[in-house]
């Protein structure tokens, strides 16, 4: 089971960090409840630009298997995240950073769980009622 990875988001994009991890989905809490079996790789580097914006990029691939709705049998689900997450300080940057176009942010308090992070981004990607196509269920 993995370990919270707790880090301070500012510096870890200040000092572009990286943390990276291959594991089975059984090692994240949340993910367990979810999937039945499957693997993910994970990366979350920081990014500073020279305005001193700071941003996360995310790159989560694997597969995993859901439960069908239909037939109640596994059902394979790539997984393919690439994504920048951009860190608001406050309230009002957060809006003004969502209001650009392509853009998303989250708002950081002193520390950034990871694996929490990943997680939150792995379960916002999965469809809400998983179901093979119409006439692929196993009989």
């Amino acid at each position: 089971m993995h370990q919270p990875v707790e880090v301070d988001p500012r510096r870890f994009c200040r000092d572009s960090q990286a943390w990276e991890t291959q594991s089975e989905v059984s090692a994240f809490p949340r993910l367990a409840r979810e999937f039945t079996q499957g693997a993910l790789f994970c990366r979350v580097a920081g990014q500073a630009d020279q305005r001193g914006g700071l941003s996360l990029r995310l790159a989560i691939r694997g597969e995993v298997e859901l439960t069908c709705q239909r037939c109640l049998g596994a059902m394979p689900h790539v997984v393919q995240i690439e994504r920048t997450l951009h860190l608001a300080r406050n309230e009002a940057e957060l809006e003004r950073l969502d209001a650009l176009p392509d853009s998303d942010a989250i708002l950081v308090g002193e520390t950034l769980n990871l694996v929490d992070l990943v997680e939150d981004e792995v379960l916002l990607g999965l469809p809400l009622a998983p179901m093979h196509a119409e006439g692929e269920c196993p009989v």
